[in-house]
């Protein structure tokens, strides 16, 4: 196994992840995430490679061999409760297909929040069903791997990259 605390610059994936920040209305969200995961890839010298935009159900190969999902929010890791928050594994679009199979080997989750990066077995998560999504979470949050933790801020380095995409629109247009 990888160790992503060494493996991966999460300052210089913070900086991306700050500078993405507005970009979270539905229709930009899945850019965000793109622009993050494009970021671990570059920041991991080689040892994971995005694959999040041509496989499902998983977005990185590890060097490893293993398979590797990414989910991010503002709040995963929660101090006064032994589970961790529960985040959307499969939104199926309003047709309830079940739990999926397993397709990653390795969770690696980012609480922008708290500034800190966690990664767990696939078989450590907690799947359940809700409408259309299935969630999932980390029922004991003392097995969860933490590779960084208090990644630095840089707010000066911070620009409205929604701003700066559409702006580059109406200069195409």
């Amino acid at each position: 196994m990888l160790d992503l605390g060494k493996e991966v610059n999460w300052t210089e994936v913070f900086r991306v992840i700050d500078s993405v920040d507005t970009l979270k209305r539905n229709q930009t969200r899945p850019l965000r995430t793109e622009f993050v995961e494009l970021a671990i890839d570059k920041h991991s010298n080689g040892k994971l490679k995005y694959i999040g935009d041509a496989a499902d159900g998983m977005d990185f190969e590890g060097s490893d061999g293993l398979r590797y999902e990414c989910k991010m929010q503002g709040t995963i890791f929660q101090p006064r409760v032994p589970h961790s928050a529960s985040v959307i594994l499969k939104n199926h679009r309003g047709r309830n297909l079940g739990v999926p199979p397993k397709t990653f080997d390795k969770m690696i989750l980012i609480d922008t929040g708290k500034r800190k990066v966690g990664v767990v077995d696939f078989e450590q998560l907690s799947m359940k069903e809700n409408d259309s999504n299935v969630t999932c979470r980390v029922d004991d949050q003392s097995i969860i791997n933490f590779v960084a933790e208090k990644v630095p801020s840089y707010p000066s380095r911070r620009f409205d990259m929604e701003k700066v995409i559409f702006d580059a629109a109406y200069k195409v247009l």
